[in-house]
């Protein structure tokens, strides 16, 4: 999860144009201790021994571009933890979009909502933020009613079928030709069947091959990329969900866009992204 996760949800919007810098020593540190006393209580759904690096970040939100070349998006995170990923995402937010962070930990939720109170990238993009203190498994989420989708759970501590249905959800929950991002460790399987029992690594491998297959079925295209400086290093992956529509991108009026015409909060079809 991002780089302290588990699953996300409620809480406010707002805009930035450039890319974050990365957090404070200070910030980082305190952060840090949190997500150190959450993972060894509950490392299977927190599912790392760091928090997710600035780096990782960047990579997930990669397809996401600055908001001055697009109209305006409806980005859902999950396992937003202690707010890595969140940052870089709230970093890249225009005025028209929105995002909602989904956590399921009641201690990373409170440091998310204080860092939308204190943090100067999340303060400014606050009033388009919305924290969602809820398991992913438990929240409702419309059909195609996100144009990114960034994964930050554990899918390798998760059984196959639950991987299988979160992953199918994610892809309903798209647009057409929505992205979805999310990250996995290098190295686990091969560390898993050393030191796992039988039954472990039998689950583990079966995970990776839900992810391989839809990996295969809806891979951007673009390649895997990795990321060294993070605590361990991480593959991100770049998925689509199926086009649709032949409408060509760009060509969409204003009734099309995100929230819909006058403010509404959702429009009565969404179309595919608009990037």
């Amino acid at each position: 999860m991002n780089g302290n996760h588990t699953q996300s949800a409620p809480t406010a919007p707002a805009s930035a144009a450039a890319e974050p810098p990365p957090p404070g020593r200070k910030s980082g540190a305190l952060a840090l201790r949190p997500f150190l006393r959450e993972a060894s209580r509950t490392m299977r759904t927190t599912g790392a021994i760091a928090p997710s690096s600035s780096r990782l970040g960047a990579g997930l939100a990669a397809p996401l571009p600055a908001s001055g070349t697009r109209g305006p998006v409806r980005v859902l995170e999950v396992g937003a933890g202690t707010g890595t990923v969140t940052r870089v995402l709230a970093g890249r937010l225009g005025p028209g979009d929105r995002l909602e962070a989904v956590e399921v930990n009641p201690r990373f939720v409170r440091l998310l909502l204080e860092a939308l109170r204190s943090d100067p990238v999340m303060a400014a993009a606050s009033e388009r933020i919305r924290i969602v203190p809820q398991s992913i498994t438990e929240l409702p989420l419309a059909e195609h009613g996100y144009d990114m989708i960034v994964s930050c759970l554990p899918f390798t501590n998760f059984e196959p079928d639950l991987v299988r249905s979160l992953l199918e959800r994610y892809l309903t929950a798209l647009v057409p030709g929505g992205h979805l991002t999310y990250f996995g460790y290098l190295g686990t399987q091969a560390t898993r069947t050393l030191v796992s029992s039988r039954a472990e690594t039998a689950r583990h491998r079966a995970v990776a091959a839900v992810l391989a297959e839809f990996s295969a079925r809806y891979g951007s295209g673009g390649g895997h990329r990795v990321v060294w400086r993070n605590l361990p290093p991480a593959r991100v992956h770049h998925l689509r969900s199926p086009e649709r529509c032949a409408v060509p991108r760009g060509a969409f009026g204003e009734e099309n866009v995100l929230y819909g015409p006058a403010g509404a909060r959702e429009p009565a079809e969404r179309s595919a992204p608009r990037w």
